[in-house]
């Protein structure tokens, strides 16, 4: 039997908020281009923490898009992740259950000692009790790919930051 593609139905469907830290301000250039047939809405500032991004979308009301891309828990203290498991509900609370939540998972050296992995196992979780919240496995491709990655062990090149946005657009493109 022929299957459909799983592209959004509508072209209300195909929109998509982008709401994030400096690494979305990064993949800001690149993230309309994957995504030609989109509309595309970036709220990016250098430095927002998670638990700003459930306010970032609640100015939306009811254009929030169908898709939201988060990008935040890099600038946060690893050390909550508590904290970290709290935004990352209050994201999905303002997303609802209708709208597909693609969030990164975070890649940066150890802050005061404590190291990310926490708050990925709480993404990662989040994601297997929730339908429409899906990882972007950012930490894979870095591994793969570490010359992307500035001194600072945060921010990327520009080929890192095409990549991310392409890794984006695939993910969004899955979201039903």
């Amino acid at each position: 039997a022929g299957l459909a593609l799983a592209a959004p139905a509508s072209a209300a469907e195909r929109s998509l908020l982008v709401n994030g830290d400096s690494l979305a301000e990064g993949t800001k250039p690149y993230i309309s281009r994957e995504l030609p047939d989109w509309r595309v809405t970036q709220s990016t500032a250098v430095s927002r923490h998670a638990y700003d991004g459930d306010e970032v979308m609640r100015r939306y009301g009811s254009r929030l898009p169908h898709v939201i891309h988060v990008s935040l828990g890099t600038n946060d203290d690893p050390g909550d992740v508590d904290g970290f498991r709290d935004s990352i509900a209050d994201v999905m609370r303002v997303a609802g259950e209708a709208r597909c939540v693609v969030w990164a998972n975070v890649v940066r050296p150890p802050y005061r000692g404590v190291s990310y992995r926490g708050y990925n196992r709480v993404l990662a979780d989040e994601s297997d009790r929730r339908d429409n919240l899906r990882v972007l496995n950012w930490v894979r491709m870095v591994r793969r790919h570490p010359e992307w990655l500035a001194g600072d062990g945060v921010h990327v090149s520009a080929a890192g930051y095409r990549a991310r946005a392409k890794a984006v657009a695939r993910a969004v493109g899955r979201c039903p």
